[in-house]
Formats: structure tokens, C-alpha cells, sequence
């Protein structure tokens, strides 16, 4: 049961995260951790990366390599890597990562440092390379031509650019086999660096690498350029060499080769960065030539690299002046992000700018470094805020993910609904109390924040001025998608504010100028919010009924959320409006039914809307489309679906279309379409035969009568059932009954005890089973707000005593002190 738990916790405070996972013991945190359903909460994997206890480090260890957790699993691993445990590294070196890990190898050998700059390499993690590279030994000891798995190459490259030259000599006539160019030459500048080159490189290494590069023509520039490295001792870079380039030293790419900086993982899989490499190349990007990435405005690897936790304070103000997108990728961003994102937004458009900051908001949000009032007072503009309080509509989902148009965000990382759950209640919560109980600056708010450019916190500050903002005279950006800002504020407003709303919106058809300005501008809201969503029950009601207008209604028809409901109440609406009708027909979720019913009904008022009847006459009108309008009396609509789609009608759709293209254009129209489906006089429908024969329509009225045409059924009575919330409400009960109790969610871990049941126990919705003898007698007293109810069972968490500080994943890492046995100077013991 630990594991729901740890699932559970995305709900929690991280406060009360913390107390209960100190209570928990190392132990069952790391069972949790183990079983957990869901990526790990970001106040789970920092509180394993704090306490540091033996069991629970292994089990996130195993969880960031499968990319299962809410926190970048590269930063994760990065600040496991600088624990310097030897169970984490030896698990690191053993276990198969869901993504490429030669960058942790390199890590474990050769790029963790010690306070006097010495690798820290284990002697666990040393003796499982030289085993490893005995092993692919003698694999490929006979083989012309060996052909290694992916592990073997990870290893045996581990092992040869290690800096322990001991380690480095072992594998190098290995890699020198395997065709690792790169690799050899990183091992070769070990042992120059440690004063061993010209001893190993005369006494056979050279003659190896020779001979090799005589039967490898494929790699000869490669290998000479190796050669002439080990001869003279300087840097593959240095020389002219074709095929010098190809070998690096470091991680990163040359910043000439603007291309390689696109690829993923080029920024974050790295245990440390060259970042004089990337502030060089930061200041390439969007200077070449346009049909070069270098020509470009933005770089994968650049961005990989402002997201990570361990940039510099002086190379991150650089680094954001080069490259301004860099603000926006910060690991945990705080109020002072926000305000240097405010202030690099003009270099993005629009709908950039939109995906940079909602990003921004919510991975602070989601990290704890930026707290709701926090992102209610400063975040810019108030919509981007407001939007966040929402879940994101079902449609837009793969929209706002890295392979729909959102490029700013995680490639890697999985956040489920849960962990977003919190902050948005935090922030319902947060804008409720800076609006305050008063309806009329909530109406104030109401009817300024789309198009307000500024915060929250400053609209508010504006509004209670002596001189409030005028009402916007232009429309409100089309950024956020699917979520209108007014809307979120009648989805967050208390009672009584709705109250003052709805009964401001039954004077709108009588609005006059005596009345309040907001009260005009209401009209104008409320469609906006119709179009975008989420919509308030009321406000539909209001929509259909008298006092809506008309394009409040169509702004409800073109909904992309709307239920099915909705469009059924549109549809059957009197008077029947054309255009609303339209607007329903084309609706994705409109049925065959619908559309019958709203072509039926703008038939008998009149004719289909002219823009409809455009759309279904063209080449390109959809199938689903064209079937319901079978059921028309437009000569000129029904011609044009038979001549496009008679082949594929079934026969008794096909003859009642007939009977009624025939009564309103006579029948030689029929006769036309008949033989051009079937090719023939002998295969044509013996009704059209007959028809022929008589000159006359009545064979095919005879025919048609007997066939039961479509009646769609009014299923507005179905409004209720159809209509559903818009959004879940777990997160405000815990926030409600759990926040400020760790006690509470100990009981999680006891057996048959779900966060829904203790929720529903603690609220008096469903009684708990009943208690035994021994547990009533030992009861306590009725729950109380200020003593709420708690198992007797459930031990009381302790409290953490105070324990020395530990860099958090947004800090710079400290240097490691060097581990026993890890000088590379000496030569392993046999």
C-alpha cells in the first residue's frame, strides 16, 4: 500500500510530503518508490536526493533511468552521479537505461572530480570494466571482423576514456578493433596527461593502431589523424588531417557545425557542460546563412542546455543575453525568472511567446520554486496564469505536447494528470483570494483580463485605483488555446459572484446606457467564452434562451468542446436560426441524426445557410457530410450528392433522394444520374426504368414510399446527463481536509486505504467499515477541524531533526571529496 502512497503524493503539499515520507523510513520509501504506478512527484525524488538513505537511492536510481520521474530524469541522474555512492554507481554501470548512457559511463571514470580535481572513480566500477573488457576479449579474440553489441561498444569506450590510465592501456587494443577513433584518442591524451604516452606508444601501441588503419579504409583519415596525435602529442583539432574533425575531446560539437547542435541529448545528456563551447555557439545561432541551422533562431542543443540545473549564475546571464529562449527553459524558475522572461519576450512571436511562458509557469509550479500567489501576482500576461488553473481540454492534449506545436515542452518526460492537478488548485485558490468576495471588481476583472498584456496582481492593482483601465477596444489574443481567461474567472468565482453575474446578464437585451459599463461589455464576454470554453452551465441557458443573442449561440455551435447536448438544445431551439444551425451541422460531434434535424429545420425556415451549401457543393466536402443531406429539398444540393457519391449510397437512400430531386426539378435529372451509376439501360433501378417508359415521376414516389426515412428523435431532454464537469476535484478536497495533517496521509499506507475513501471518510460521504472491539476501545474523540481523525493505528510521524543542507537539483554542484582507493596515479592491486 506504500505505493499508492507515493502515487498520492502528487496531490500533496510538499511540506507535508516531506513528514510523511520521513515517517515512512527508508525502507518502505524505497518499496514505494519501487511499485509506484505514476513518475515519481518531483517532493519524492528530492527528498531521496536530500536524506540520501541506502535502500531509497537505489530505487530512484532505477526509476530515472527508465525516465519515470516528473523531474528532468537527466538532472535526477546527474545529482545521484554526485552522491559518489558506490551501490548507485555499480547499479548505474549495470542496469540498461531506456536512453542512450555512455554520458553516465563517462560520468563514473572520467568526469566527476574530486575537490583537488581527480576523477572519482569507484573500485567496484573499475573492476566491473576490466571484467567486461576481458570478456569482449575473448568474444571477438578469432573474429575477422567482430561485431559487438551496443552494450560491449558502451563499455569498452567507458573503460578507454576513463582518466585512470591503468584502466584506459586495458581496453585501448580493444577499441582499437572496434573501430572507436574517437575514443582511442581520448585515451591516448590520459596517458599524455599522466606522463605515459611516449613509454605505452612505443612499446606496441603505435604499430597496433598501424596496422589496423592499414586494413580500414573507410576510417584512414580518422586514424591518421590518431596516429599523428600519439607521434607528436597534440590535439587531433590542431592538425590538417581530413577527417581531423570527427574527433573531439569534449562532449558538445564545434560551434562551426551548426547542424549537430539539432540533434537530442546534444545539451542534457552530459554530466558537465564546456560552457565557453555553448556561450560560443549561442552567439552563432540566427547569424549564418538562412538555409543553415546557424541561420536559425533557435538550437535543441541550446535549449537542452538552459534547462539544465547546474548553469552558472555568470554564464547563465550571459548565456540569456546571447540567447534570450534561455530564460525560458530554466530548471526550477522563480519570481526573478519571471521577471527577466518578461523581459526577453519580444523576441519571440506570439504564439512562441505563449508556449515559452506557459512552460515556464508550469514547471515552476510543478517544481515548488514558484508558488501560486507568486505566479498570480507577476506572471505576464494575466491569461497565460489563468489558463494554467484549468486541466487542458482533452483536444488540445497532443497540442501542447513536444510532438504537437508546443516546442518548448519536455522531450523526455511523461507528467501525469495528478501532479498538475495540484497547482492548479493552488492557483484557483490563489486568484480567488487576490479577487477577493466583492461581485464588482470581479466584474471589473471579468471584463478586462483577456486582453489585459500585464499580471494578475497588476490588473487588480489598476482596477482599485482612482482611475480603473477603460474596457478593452480591441479582442483578446488567440493565445491560450481552448480556454478563455474570463472563463476560468466564472469557473473559479464563488457563489455569490456568479449570483451578481447571471443577474447582470438577464438585463443584457435592455442594456442601456444608465447601466454600468461592465454590465454592457458582458454581451462580448460571454460570447468569447462560448467560443472558447469551458462553459458554465448557466451561461448555455443563458445562450438558448431569450436573453442570449444570436452570436452567443453560434459562438457555442463552433465550440470545439461543446457536448452533444449543447449542439441537440441549438438545434432544437425556436425560432430556428440558419446560421447556428450551420454551425451545428459541421460540428465534428454532430451525428447523422443532428444533422437531419438542422437541415430539416433550415429547410422549413427558409433554405440552408448560403455558406453551408458553398461547403457541401465543393470537391472536397467530407462524406460524413454529404450523406444527411439526402434528406433535402434543394434541387441544386441533391443533384450535386448524387453526381458525387451515388455509387456509394445504399439503394433505398439512393431512390428516396430520387423521389425528392424528382419532385422539385422533374425527373430527367434523375434519369441522368440513374445511367451514369449503372452504365446501361438493363442495370438501371426498374423504378427509373418505369419512369422513363410513363415520362412521368410517380414510379419513383411509388418506389419511395414504402422506405422509412430517418426521423431524428429530440434528445434535448438529455441535456443533464450529457453535460459534464469541467474539471476534476481531488485536489481541492485534499487542499480542503489534508493539507497540514501528515498524520492523515500515513493512514495511506495502512491496507484497503485509498486517498478517495479517506477523502469521502473524512467528509462523512461513506462511513468506514466497522471498528473491532480492541480499536473501539481505544478510539479517540469526534474529529474536530482543529483534531482531525486519525487511525489508532497509524503511528504518529516523527519529526526530521535538523539535518546538514544538501544542494538541491537547481543548485550548482559542490565538488566530491576523493573516495579510498580512487588515485588514479596508483596502479590497481591484482
Amino acid at each position: 500500500m506504500v505505493a499508492g502512497l507515493i502515487d498520492a503524493l502528487h496531490f500533496a503539499e510538499r511540506d507535508d510530503a516531506s513528514a510523511v515520507l520521513y515517517g515512512l523510513g527508508d525502507a518502505q520509501v524505497a518499496a514505494g518508490i519501487a511499485a509506484a504506478s505514476r513518475p515519481l512527484p518531483v517532493a519524492v525524488s528530492d527528498f531521496v536526493l536530500d536524506t540520501a538513505g541506502a535502500a531509497s537511492v537505489l530505487a530512484l536510481t532505477r526509476r530515472a533511468l527508465a525516465d519515470e520521474t516528473v523531474a528532468d530524469p537527466d538532472a535526477v541522474l546527474r545529482a545521484l552521479i554526485r552522491l559518489a555512492d558506490p551501490a548507485v554507481d555499480e547499479l548505474l554501470v549495470r542496469t540498461a537505461a531506456k536512453r542512450p548512457r555512455a554520458w553516465i559511463l563517462a560520468a563514473l571514470v572520467r568526469d566527476r572530480r574530486d575537490a583537488r580535481g581527480r576523477p572519482v572513480i569507484t573500485n567496484d566500477v573499475e573492476r566491473f570494466l576490466r571484467n567486461q573488457v576481458a570478456r569482449a576479449e575473448r568474444r571477438h579474440a578469432n573474429r575477422h571482423t567482430p561485431m559487438p553489441a551496443r552494450i560491449e561498444i558502451d563499455l569498452v569506450v567507458a573503460a578507454t576514456v576513463a582518466d585512470q590510465p591503468w584502466l584506459a592501456m586495458t581496453a585501448m587494443p580493444l577499441a582499437v578493433r572496434l573501430e572507436q577513433t574517437t575514443a582511442v584518442a581520448r585515451g591516448l591524451r590520459t596517458l599524455r596527461d599522466h606522463g605515459l604516452l611516449a613509454d605505452v606508444w612505443e612499446d606496441g601501441l603505435r604499430e597496433t593502431i598501424l596496422t589496423h588503419a592499414k586494413k580500414s579504409s573507410y576510417y584512414q583519415p580518422q586514424w591518421d589523424a590518431v596516429l599523428a596525435f600519439g607521434d607528436t602529442g597534440d590535439s587531433p583539432r590542431m592538425t590538417k588531417t581530413p577527417g581531423a574533425s570527427h574527433l573531439r575531446f569534449e562532449g558538445l560539437p564545434d560551434p562551426g557545425a551548426a547542424d549537430a547542435w539539432t540533434a537530442p541529448n546534444t545539451g542534457s545528456q552530459h554530466y558537465a557542460l564546456a560552457w565557453d563551447l555553448v556561450l560560443e555557439y549561442a552567439a552563432l545561432v540566427s547569424t549564418g546563412e538562412q538555409d543553415r541551422q546557424a541561420g536559425q533562431a533557435t538550437a535543441r542543443g541550446l535549449d537542452e542546455a538552459a534547462a539544465r540545473e547546474d548553469v552558472p549564475q555568470d554564464v547563465r546571464a550571459e548565456f540569456e543575453a546571447r540567447y534570450p529562449r534561455a530564460v525560458f527553459w530554466a530548471a526550477r524558475p522563480d519570481v526573478a525568472t519571471l521577471r527577466r522572461a518578461h523581459a526577453a519576450k519580444a523576441s519571440l512571436n506570439p504564439a512562441t511567446r505563449h508556449f515559452a511562458t506557459r512552460e515556464l509557469l508550469r514547471r515552476g509550479l510543478l517544481h515548488g520554486s514558484l508558488s501560486a500567489p507568486e505566479a498570480v501576482a507577476h506572471a505576464e500576461p494575466a491569461a497565460e496564469v489563468l489558463a494554467l488553473a484549468l486541466p487542458t481540454p482533452p483536444g488540445l492534449t497532443t497540442y501542447y505536447t513536444a510532438k504537437g506545436k508546443n516546442g518548448f515542452a519536455p522531450h523526455f518526460v511523461w507528467i501525469p494528470p495528478e501532479a498538475e492537478e495540484r497547482y492548479q488548485a493552488d492557483l484557483r485558490a490563489a486568484v480567488a483570494a487576490a479577487l477577493g468576495p466583492d461581485p464588482a471588481r470581479w466584474l471589473k476583472a471579468l471584463t478586462r483580463v483577456a486582453a489585459w498584456e500585464g499580471s494578475l496582481g497588476d490588473l487588480l492593482a489598476a482596477i482599485d485605483s482612482d482611475q480603473p483601465p477603460p474596457l478593452p477596444a480591441r479582442r483578446g489574443s488567440r493565445w491560450p488555446r481552448g480556454v478563455d481567461p474570463a472563463a476560468v474567472l466564472l469557473e473559479i468565482a464563488p457563489p455569490e459572484v456568479v449570483t451578481a453575474v447571471v443577474g447582470a446578464a438577464w438585463l443584457l437585451p435592455d442594456a442601456a446606457e444608465s447601466f454600468a459599463p461592465e454590465t454592457r461589455a458582458l454581451a462580448g464576454v460571454f460570447t468569447r467564452v462560448l467560443d472558447r470554453g469551458p462553459e458554465p452551465r448557466w451561461l448555455l441557458d443563458l445562450a438558448v434562451d431569450p436573453h442570449g443573442t444570436p452570436a452567443m449561440r453560434l459562438a457555442a455551435a463552433r465550440n470545439p468542446a461543446a457536448t452533444v447536448g449543447t449542439l441537440w438544445r441549438l438545434a432544437d431551439r425556436e425560432p430556428a436560426e440558419p446560421r447556428v444551425l450551420a454551425a451545428v451541422y459541421l460540428h465534428p460531434l454532430a451525428s447523422l441524426e443532428l444533422r437531419i434535424a438542422a437541415l430539416v429545420r433550415s429547410e422549413a425556415v427558409g433554405g440552408l445557410y448560403p455558406a453551408l451549401v458553398r461547403r457541401l457543393v465543393t470537391r472536397y466536402a467530407e462524406p460524413a457530410l454529404l450523406q444527411p443531406t439526402l434528406e433535402s429539398r434543394d434541387p441544386e444540393l441533391l443533384h450535386n450528392v448524387l453526381r458525387r457519391s451515388n455509387r456509394s449510397l445504399q439503394t433505398d437512400r439512393r431512390i428516396v433522394a430520387y423521389s425528392r430531386l424528382a419532385e422539385a426539378a422533374g425527373p430527367e435529372p434523375v434519369w441522368a444520374l440513374e445511367l451514369e451509376r449503372a452504365g446501361s439501360l438493363e442495370k438501371m433501378h426498374e423504378a427509373v426504368r418505369a419512369s422513363m417508359t410513363e415520362h412521368s415521376d410517380e414510379p419513383l414516389h411509388a418506389a419511395a414510399t414504402g422506405i422509412a426515412r430517418p426521423d431524428p428523435e429530440r434528445v434535448a431532454a438529455s441535456w443533464d446527463a450529457d453535460f459534464q464537469s469541467s474539471r476534476p476535484d481531488t485536489a481541492e478536497r485534499v487542499r480542503k481536509h489534508l493539507d497540514g495533517h501528515p498524520e492523515l496521509w500515513m493512514r495511506l499506507a495502512e491496507d484497503g486505504v485509498t486517498l478517495p475513501g479517506l477523502i469521502a471518510e473524512l467528509e462523512g460521504v461513506e462511513p468506514r467499515a466497522p471498528q473491532t472491539a480492541q480499536t473501539a476501545q481505544t478510539a479517540q474523540a469526534p474529529p474536530t477541524p482543529e483534531t482531525p481523525h486519525r487511525s489508532p493505528d497509524t503511528p504518529e510521524p516523527p519529526t526530521p531533526p535538523g539535518r546538514e543542507a544538501r544542494p538541491r537539483l537547481s543548485e550548482t554542484p559542490r565538488l566530491l571529496p576523493p573516495l579510498p582507493g580512487s588515485d588514479p596515479a596508483k596502479p590497481p592491486t591484482p
